[in-house]
């Protein structure tokens, strides 16, 4: 038997994935910022919106996992689509700063009124299992529950931003809830879901309601502090190397010293 190094037939795939995501992906209404950046560091994305060449693009690895990522988001839709004739995907909006698209627009007559307003909006995200365990309050090592973390605070803040901008430019349009949808690429084994009495769909995905009185004042503030990057690129500046960790709070990122260098 001989280990390959350098796989010539299995890397196809990965290889035209890479190779594709070294074409930078437009905002969704050419705005200089937008909504998936959400808590990201300023610099980084002044250096996005000046259009500067990245110093560490994405590597093989980085892409396959977004490849499969969008394989999952795509299949999905076409699920709702066939299950909720009303749903709009890809629904763009922005402020002239910063814009975005949702993966998923419902209205509450299609898929339950339960949740108030006149549409609910959808995302997804995909995970590995240390993301989704968080979420759900896994420690899967040892089959036991611990306190459920819920969708990270920049998620919401992403989806809360869309819901915004959608209602701006669409008056009729009321979004109470933002629906968050988790799916994992590793479900919870057979034996551990016994344990921990998991069944069925929760082994591999979760699903969140987000009220407005959660997502709406995120979303605000996130805008605000996009609006001030703004500021800074109009000016020819680029925004200091400040952040938002997974509570929210304000991280001053430092490429000597930080683990959370996220600024190239």
């Amino acid at each position: 038997m001989e280990y390959e190094q350098n796989p010539v037939i299995t890397s196809a795939l990965a290889l035209e994935w890479h190779e594709r995501s070294k074409t930078p992906k437009p905002t969704a209404q050419g705005t200089k910022f937008r909504f998936s950046s959400a808590y990201g560091c300023g610099r980084q994305q002044g250096y996005a919106a000046f259009e500067a060449e990245p110093t560490e693009p994405m590597d093989e690895a980085g892409a396959w996992v977004t490849g499969l990522g969008t394989l999952i988001h795509e299949s999905v839709q076409e699920a709702i689509a066939r299950k909720f004739p009303s749903a709009q995907f890809e629904v763009a909006s922005g402020d002239g700063v910063i814009s975005g698209s949702c993966d998923a627009l419902i209205s509450t007559h299609d898929v339950g009124s339960t949740y108030g307003g006149t549409h609910v909006l959808w995302e997804l995200k995909t995970m590995g299992t240390y993301s989704f365990d968080k979420q759900v309050g896994w420690n899967r090592m040892r089959g036991e529950f611990k306190k459920p973390e819920g969708p990270a605070q920049k998620a919401i803040a992403q989806a809360g931003m869309n819901a915004l901008n959608i209602e701006k430019a669409n008056p009729d349009v009321r979004i109470e809830s933002l629906i968050l949808g988790s799916i994992t690429f590793e479900s919870l084994s057979k034996q551990k879901a016994d344990k921990m009495g998991v069944w069925g769909l929760n082994r591999f995905l979760a699903e969140f309601v987000i009220p407005r009185s959660e997502w709406e004042p995120l979303a605000q503030a996130e805008l605000e502090r996009v609006h001030a990057f703004f500021y800074n690129v109009d000016n020819g500046y680029l925004p200091d190397r400040l952040a938002l960790d997974d509570e929210g709070n304000l991280i001053t990122l430092n490429p000597d010293r930080s683990t959370n260098w996220q600024c190239e």
